[in-house]
């Protein structure tokens, strides 16, 4: 390989890691009313008034009280995907529990560096009335690689990759069949350089959302203009919170 591609390759890989996350938040629509709001990771969007859950979406028992906060709440496990299409789990049940693994699972799946393993990816979880919801996720990825000084369409460089974990999910109807839901997600971001080791800044407590639609027998991403003008900010995040815990925010099962 040439002195100078490979020159090149390196500081494509040092920006990646400096960046981190600039980006964050390759959601669909590509039109997330919440970004950073420091160090705790908290965040607040308001979309009009509170929607309410539908029949499918119900919250844990303990809901009720006043003294639990996410951290000291009961923790939530997953579902795990019964069948994996270009990198991403797939085929989530209908109900809350499977609506949340189902975003859980895609948002630490999506490939957010290389634009075409995206696509794919992409294509497999939006819903068929959501096209735009693939054009605009992939163009969030070129958005990434070329504040990363690499050309805007092409693989991960060599030694680079990237690691996302979700650590608190909430999640709210926007029909009152249950068949459409919003799912905010709080989530780490780190990035590893094969000759340089873990990411000494990775991106902790982003705060995003995916709005979910129950599409055949399997859950998908939409950005439909009827569900985006019901979407509603959660209470902002953090561990500690009983306001968090009572407006729904459950920290994941080894999130």
């Amino acid at each position: 390989m040439p002195d100078g591609f490979q020159r090149q390759a390196r500081r494509a890989r040092l920006r990646l890691a400096g960046i981190g996350f600039v980006v964050l938040a390759a959601v669909a629509g590509g039109t997330v009313a919440v970004i950073n709001m420091g160090d705790s990771g908290s965040s607040q969007a308001s979309a009009g008034s509170k929607s309410t859950p539908g029949p499918s979406v119900s919250a844990h028992p303990e809901s009720a009280g006043t003294e639990f906060t996410p951290a000291t709440g009961r923790r939530i496990g997953l579902l795990k995907p019964t069948t994996t299409t270009d990198g991403i789990g797939r085929g989530f049940e209908h109900s809350t529990m499977g609506a949340w693994s189902a975003a859980v699972s895609f948002w630490q799946d999506l490939d957010i560096i290389d634009d075409i393993a995206a696509e794919k990816q992409w294509k497999a979880i939006a819903s068929k009335d959501s096209p735009a919801t693939v054009d605009r996720g992939v163009s969030e990825v070129r958005k990434i690689r070329e504040g990363a000084g690499l050309p805007p369409s092409g693989a991960a460089p060599d030694g680079v990759s990237f690691s996302t974990r979700v650590r608190a999910v909430n999640i709210r109807g926007l029909e009152t069949s249950g068949d459409v839901v919003q799912v905010w997600l709080v989530y780490d971001r780190f990035a590893v350089l094969r000759d340089k080791g873990g990411d000494q800044d990775p991106k902790k407590g982003e705060t995003t959302y995916l709005i979910l639609k129950w599409e055949g027998s399997d859950w998908r991403v939409t950005d439909e203009p009827q569900y985006k003008s019901k979407l509603t900010g959660p209470q902002p995040y953090h561990p500690d919170s009983k306001p968090a815990f009572q407006d729904g925010w459950r920290e994941i099962a080894n999130g």
